[in-house]
């Protein structure tokens, strides 16, 4: 077996600790949205549609989905009740700037509150804007408590069950396209659509990207799609990549001469992991000198998160390098995937995205891309020729870099305008 399947202990039982721990994050994240302004932070909608779809596909038992989300909603709209009775509308102004809430939303709650009681507790609960405040609001009145249990109990239960059953429904049709595509493929097609989704929303609602990053997100999607197909081939006991793997090794082993290997090690040692991180580290923290702190945290967070996500795949999967390797390897080191590619990648596209629009000649600008994406492909292809890495763990590198990077970028750019949008106001 060539790709040496060998995996972490954390692998073989990955399954059962995702399940067992779903359920107390199901619970968690369902009562947190109850909760007043900082429910507007937690994915609850989502983590409650994804546990019907989780349950449909026969990890997670649906009952217990059931139980346990109706349990969080209701508690957590408790909790907001009780903090509203306690301290009323000052601690909301207290505390929102730090999460978002605008006076739209808050209008938008009262609006629906003052036309009846219990229409707005079911109804906010449905409603994004106005799910983590109605509770609270409700709180803050001098509604009695007997009549708050009773269209809680309703609408907690009627949100946990049908958001459920969406979810429920929509995997109905997974383990069709799993079968053809793979699990991990699906999934990464459910991700894309979600960020599409998100990118849009937000674009909708805040215009924060500009033109050009629409190309920020087809890299990150991109990238997604053939990360997704690399770790799906790494679990594989039969992976499709795998001849593809030894033919690129043995065509290394058989025209690699002596030159062309000195200038792969060189190639390596200048793109390797502490360099590139290193120097996209200081890079960032430069800016955080000069104080442009958007672009300071996309570059750290680019690095940072990408090498985490290398050292928590590498000892994740466990697979061993090639045999033929032209340089020394440290013992327990593992190949995939390949750290000098996920980093390179991560730094290319942070320092293109960053830098480039500073250029003012077109023909100049276009030029240092393309220099961006030949250092990249440089500093893997130079794995490839030591034969370190096996062809697929380059591959895996380069999409985990760029989609770290990416990532990093939408991310920052869309709390960076919240957070400038709140310093206004």
């Amino acid at each position: 077996m060539p790709l040496g399947h060998q995996f972490s202990v954390i692998a073989v039982h990955l399954q059962a600790i995702l399940i067992h721990g779903g359920y107390g994050v199901l619970f968690l994240i369902t009562m947190l949205e109850g909760v007043p302004v900082l429910g507007m932070a937690v994915p609850g909608h989502v983590a409650i549609i994804a546990a019907g779809f989780l349950a449909r596909i026969g990890d997670m038992d649906l009952g217990v989905v059931i139980l346990l989300s109706i349990a969080g909603a209701i508690s957590g709209d408790f909790i907001g009740f009780m903090l509203g009775r306690r301290y009323g509308l000052s601690f909301i102004d207290k505390i929102r700037p730090y999460f978002f809430v605008t006076d739209a939303h808050i209008e938008r709650a009262n609006a629906l509150l003052s036309k009846h009681t219990g229409k707005a507790l079911i109804i906010g609960r449905f409603t994004p804007a106005t799910r983590a405040l109605m509770p609270f609001l409700v709180g803050s009145s001098d509604i009695p408590a007997g009549r708050f249990w009773i269209f809680n109990i309703i609408g907690g239960t009627s949100w946990a069950v049908i958001s459920i059953l969406v979810g429920y429904a929509f995997g109905a049709g997974y383990h069709i396209a799993a079968a053809y595509f793979g699990r991990l493929i699906v999934l990464a097609v459910i991700l894309a659509i979600a960020i599409i989704w998100g990118y849009r929303f937000v674009n909708a609602n805040y215009h924060i990207f500009k033109r050009y990053e629409l190309f920020t997100l087809l890299i990150n999607l991109a990238a997604l799609f053939f990360l997704a197909l690399t770790i799906q081939d790494a679990f594989a006991l039969k992976p499709f990549m795998a001849q593809f793997d030894i033919a690129v090794n043995l065509f290394s082993a058989a025209h690699v001469g002596p030159a062309l290997a000195r200038i792969g090690e060189a190639v390596s040692a200048i793109g390797g992991p502490a360099v590139t991180g290193g120097i996209g580290a200081a890079f960032g923290l430069w800016l955080a000198f000069r104080k442009k702190w958007r672009s300071s945290a996309i570059a750290l967070l680019s690095i940072a998160s990408t090498g985490a996500a290398v050292g928590v795949l590498k000892e994740f999967f466990m697979r061993a390098r090639p045999l033929d390797h032209l340089v020394p390897i440290a013992r327990g080191d593992w190949s995939f995937p390949s750290g000098h590619s996920a980093l390179s990648a991560a730094f290319f596209v942070m320092i293109a995205y960053l830098l480039a629009p500073k250029i003012r000649s077109w023909a100049r600008r276009e030029w240092f891309i393309v220099l961006c994406v030949l250092a990249t492909a440089m500093i893997g292809l130079s794995r490839l020729v030591l034969n370190v890495h096996w062809a697929s763990d380059v591959i895996a590198g380069w999409s985990l870099g760029a989609f770290c990077a990416t990532s990093a970028i939408l991310f920052v750019r869309y709390v960076g305008n919240l957070l400038v949008r709140k310093t206004i106001r």
